[in-house]
């Protein structure tokens, strides 16, 4: 129930991280950021380890997003 839980939380957050970007909100990268690492935790506890790297990439793309979106380049 737990994980249900937070597969929820995971998907609001997604959805919400596209609304931002859709906005032009720098934050969704922090918010995708989020969404990505409980997803992540997700699918390494249950063996689903081909979808936990691409969590993992998602992650390192919302950084790179993050700072490419800071500007000052």
């Amino acid at each position: 129930m737990v994980n249900d839980v937070w597969q929820f939380v995971a998907m609001g957050l997604a959805i919400a991280g596209v609304v931002m970007n859709n906005h032009r909100v720098r934050w969704c990268f922090v918010v995708w950021l989020v969404s990505n690492s409980i997803t992540f935790y997700y699918h390494v506890d249950y063996g689903l380890c081909w979808l936990a790297v691409r969590d993992a990439v998602f992650c390192l793309l919302a950084v790179h997003g993050w700072f490419l979106w800071g500007g000052g380049h």
